[in-house]
């Protein structure tokens, strides 16, 4: 074998080796860019920098890493994990100021915890809307399946009171069912609720919602969701998986 022929056959062997590296980098990409870790990142990313319609203020810019642990449920299987199973739940929104502050945060704990799975419902796909129009209570917009039976399951940390609503006189109207506020997060064991924190942290006085949280701040909520964490620390695999 000639030097040229045995040139041509190395060549011809970093290519083959070459396309089949470069086949499992796309199948892996497109593997990843098809994740509810995607769907998430591009949700709340794109939301950076533009103005909510209702009131004119302009939404925090947060950054997502593509690989983050969300994973998309329903309604309903939010409440079979909360009823039957362990893991993290996380309810918001991607138009949620709160929120917005809240999912950078807690991908962070998931990192360091090396957790896997953080379960997102996004709260706007189910929830119901209710308006005053004329003097009367109304719901403008109905809720989906699977609302009702996670007011259910979640009830006894949504406190005692109903949800109501005043219009511009001050009057009071009362819609007869509780509400899930945003974001919640819930650290669930075995079917039981062991820990659960709604909204962020207080802010300070020269602070609005659409604000990032100062150091101090996403300290304060690290430490929240650590705690969080660590009361369902012991059905967490070693691999980041939630073992039953």
């Amino acid at each position: 074998m000639d030097k040229k022929e045995l040139f041509l056959k190395g060549l011809l062997f970093f290519v083959v080796l070459g396309v089949s590296f470069l086949a499992v980098f796309l199948k892996n990409y497109t593997d990843i860019d098809n994740t509810d870790a995607k769907r998430f990142k591009e949700e709340y990313e794109s939301l950076n920098d533009t103005v909510r319609e209702s009131d004119g203020a302009t939404y925090n810019n947060v950054s997502i890493p593509l690989e983050n642990p969300m994973k998309y449920v329903t309604a309903l299987e939010a409440s079979e994990i909360i009823k039957n199973k362990t893991g993290i739940i996380y309810i918001g929104a991607n138009w949620c100021p709160w929120c917005r502050n809240a999912a950078e945060v807690l991908i962070d704990v998931a990192k360091e915890k090396n957790i896997n799975t953080i379960y997102y419902l996004d709260l706007t796909e189910y929830r119901n809307v209710w308006e005053i129009k004329d003097g009367t209570l109304s719901k403008t917009t109905n809720e989906k399946e699977g609302y009702y039976e996670l007011l259910d399951v979640l009830d006894s940390i949504l406190g005692k009171n109903n949800y109501t609503l005043k219009d511009a006189n001050g009057k009071v109207y009362d819609t007869k069912e509780k509400r899930i506020y945003m974001p919640t997060v819930i650290a669930v064991k075995n079917g039981k609720i062991e820990k659960s924190h709604v909204g962020t942290v207080d802010l300070n006085s020269n602070q609005n919602k659409y604000d990032k949280l100062t150091d101090e701040q996403r300290k304060e909520l690290t430490d929240t969701y650590n705690a969080m964490v660590l009361s369902i620390e012991s059905n967490i695999c070693s691999s980041g998986n939630y073992c039953e």
